[in-house]
């Protein structure tokens, strides 16, 4: 009996995941829903340290973002971090995950060498 509901749920899951089937956000997992929602936030350098952080829903509402000297992580002004951020460790909200890769972007285009990753791997 038990084999026959495994059977099923495995079924369940490859008709889920057919090719090019979208999956709904509702079907996304938390995580996963701040990251599709980090592709609308903009992210500019500010004066005279860390990142704004502009809201996708209302441009003029904008988030001061840093990184915090003692944990060297990110941190948000946004009210979603600070209710969720002491209480679940490693947690990002919508503008550090859009940080991140703006941080990521303008690192890949400006600074990064492979051929100096080559040179430490020798």
């Amino acid at each position: 009996m038990s084999e026959d509901l495994t059977k099923r749920e495995d079924r369940k899951i490859n008709l889920s995941a057919r090719k090019g089937e979208k999956k709904r956000i509702e079907d996304l997992l938390p995580t996963e829903r701040r990251v599709v929602r980090a592709e609308r936030v903009s992210v500019c350098e500010a004066e005279p340290y860390g990142w704004i952080a502009r809201s996708e829903s209302d441009p003029n509402l904008i988030y001061h973002l840093f990184c915090d000297p003692q944990t060297r992580r990110l941190v948000c002004t946004c009210a979603d971090f600070a209710f969720r951020g002491d209480a679940v460790p490693g947690f990002e909200c919508k503008h550090i995950v859009a940080t991140l890769k703006f941080i990521a972007r303008r690192y890949l285009a400006r600074e990064y060498d492979p051929q100096r990753q080559l040179k430490r791997a020798a």
